[in-house]
């Protein structure tokens, strides 16, 4: 998530404040307490600041509170702007790990779908999809979420690894 915030490829402002950039530094430093008193005192200033709200949820997800997570998660899906589609993306991926610690699979998946559309060229998402369908044992479905990351990095490796991994599963 904090590659998104580094190395955006678009022309989207992002915040440069004050409390943004001390939330940013201190969940660096792993100050997670911290980093979260900053990204508060962000959202009182910019009550649409869907920026602070993504780091907020994503602090909430890694403290397991699950509800306050869903919470700064869909704030943040609110307020993002369109274009900006690395952090939108990655704002997805947020709330599909929620769902997932939640047990939801189906609306994790609907949001690594979300993902892809707003970023299809993001392999991690199709890494992380894929491993669901492989754990639903739905290997024609993982089986193309790898093929896709191949077509994306074709000298990356996860890709095979994963086709192999269902070959072996299957038994062929």
């Amino acid at each position: 998530f904090l590659s998104a915030n580094v190395y955006s490829q678009n022309s989207v402002k992002r915040p440069d404040t004050y409390n943004y950039n001390r939330g940013l530094e201190e969940l660096r430093n792993e100050n997670y307490s911290e980093a979260l008193n900053f990204f508060n005192k962000e959202i009182e200033a910019d009550k649409q600041n869907g920026y602070a709200y993504s780091w907020i949820a994503m602090i909430r997800h890694t403290q397991e509170e699950y509800g306050r997570a869903l919470t700064a998660v869909n704030m943040a899906l609110k307020y993002i702007p369109k274009r900006d589609v690395d952090f939108l993306s990655a704002t997805y991926n947020v709330r599909a790990g929620i769902y997932l610690a939640l047990e939801d699979t189906i609306n994790a998946l609907n949001d690594y779908a979300s993902s892809i559309k707003t970023n299809p060229s993001e392999e991690n998402t199709y890494e992380k999809r894929a491993q669901i369908y492989y754990e639903q044992d739905k290997y024609d479905l993982a089986d193309a979420d790898y093929r896709q990351i191949i077509k994306l990095n074709p000298g990356g490796v996860m890709g095979f690894m994963g086709i192999g991994r269902n070959r072996n599963a299957q038994k062929r």
